[in-house]
């Protein structure tokens, strides 16, 4: 459910999903206004769905409706993936989480320092859940601090995390990464102009940070190929777009999702 939707792979991907897994399920799109996004939420409860994926603008508008959340949802204000038990509805942000398992594969979270370009919904996302893990130092890169001011004193009164802290990224002068272990683009720049850059100084980026990018579409933004340059390893936002997809599948059916064919159907979509 969401406003707009045209275009979003997430339909396509998960139906090559429940196939790979023998299910005999489905995934409907609907294009669902604000104003009508409350009897949207009864339909699926009257009709059974078993799970709700959520785009924008219904990300934080649902929580009100929720019976349960979990703790990275709750501390970002951010709800993608919905489950469904006898008419209760428990949400889930699996974006963050994704990313989350993703680092994981390089090496522990825990103690890292982590800068977030962007301060919107899939920022905040990604913060909560890697602050619960146990990241040591969270820094937001944004045109707007303020934005995000509550949020950060919240990751550190609620969770492990001791250090947080956003400072401005002006249009007009380059920013220097020279202390991230982890450099994550949580903002639209990327997506159809492959070529768009960050307003961000590479220079003192070292081969040991990790750089992930959420945009999909091209996978090969300028950022990643810019961090694999210098010998980073990257994390792609069409492997991200996959894994958190993959995960709310698992939350909804108890059943592991096919990467390989998800991935495949995803390239397909988007003519990649």
């Amino acid at each position: 459910m969401g406003e707009p939707i045209a275009g979003n792979p997430t339909q396509y991907m998960l139906e090559k999903a429940f196939e790979a897994a023998r299910l005999d399920w489905r995934f409907l799109t609907f294009e669902v206004p604000a104003l009508d996004f409350e009897g949207a939420l009864r339909g699926a409860r009257i009709f059974g769905f078993h799970g709700i994926m959520l785009a924008p603008p219904h990300r934080s508008s649902v929580i009100p409706y929720l019976q349960e959340i979990g703790e990275a949802a709750r501390i970002s204000g951010q709800v993608n993936c919905i489950k469904q038990n006898e008419g209760r509805f428990s949400g889930y942000n699996t974006e963050g989480r994704a990313l989350r398992q993703l680092l994981e594969q390089t090496g522990a979270v825990k103690g890292l320092r982590v800068t977030i370009v962007g301060a919107g919904r899939i920022a905040r996302a990604i913060a909560a859940e890697l602050a619960i893990v146990g990241a040591g130092e969270i820094c937001f890169l944004c045109r707007r601090p303020e934005k995000i001011e509550q949020l950060t004193k919240t990751l550190v009164e609620q969770t492990p995390l001791t250090s947080c802290r956003a400072e401005e990224l002006a249009a007009d002068s380059l920013f220097a990464i020279d202390n991230a272990q982890v450099l994550i683009n949580a903002t639209p720049v990327g997506p159809n102009q492959p070529n768009e850059h960050l307003p961000l100084d590479f220079d003192g980026l070292e081969k040991h940070t990790i750089v992930a990018d959420v945009a999909f579409n091209p996978p090969q933004t300028h950022l990643v190929k810019q961090a694999q340059a210098c010998g980073c390893r990257t994390v792609d936002g069409l492997t991200l777009l996959i894994e958190q997809a993959a995960l709310a599948f698992e939350i909804w059916t108890g059943a592991n999702a096919d990467r390989q064919a998800m991935r495949e159907a995803v390239e397909e979509f988007l003519v990649l």
